[in-house]
């Protein structure tokens, strides 16, 4: 995959529907400018950049879909496209993935903090503990702001 900073969180059979083909690899490649990875298991701050660009990357990762349902051949590739493109247009998806960004995000800050060198545990527990509190008030705010922050995303 071409070198970029930017990925786009996709689970890993979905990746290989990019992948295992040059023609759908160059369309990808056209339409979003990311690299598409899948979001590790342990690094919250790949897991936040993973998230953020595919959050921010939605319209292209749509358009590539399109373009792969309506041109392939293959009829598993079409059959995936498909799938997750009714995934991606789905409005629970956007609402699930705008509050995971939102998380991800104060986490990822957190995280970033804590692993300075010059870091002290004093300043380290005070981080986590604002932390907690923010994702406490994360958890308090109604459905109805998650959904105005949603539509944003839809929009």
């Amino acid at each position: 995959m071409p070198g970029s900073n930017k990925s786009i969180w996709i689970n890993s059979k979905s990746i290989l529907l990019f992948i295992n083909s040059t023609t759908r690899w160059d369309t990808i490649k056209k339409c979003v400018k990311t690299n598409l990875r899948g979001s590790s298991q342990t690094r919250w701050s790949a897991k936040h950049v993973a998230v953020k660009a595919l959050l921010n990357n939605l319209p292209e990762v749509v358009e590539s879909l399109e373009e792969f349902k309506q041109t392939s051949h293959a009829p598993e590739a079409k059959y995936e496209a498909g799938s997750l493109l009714n995934a991606i247009k789905n409005f629970k998806f956007k609402l699930n993935l705008t509050i995971l960004a939102n998380i991800l995000r104060e986490i990822n800050r957190v995280n970033t903090e804590i692993q300075k060198k010059d870091i002290i545990l004093s300043r380290s527990v005070s981080l986590m503990d604002g932390l907690m509190k923010t994702l406490q008030k994360m958890r308090e705010n109604s459905i109805e702001y998650w959904i105005e922050e949603a539509k944003e995303v839809a929009k």
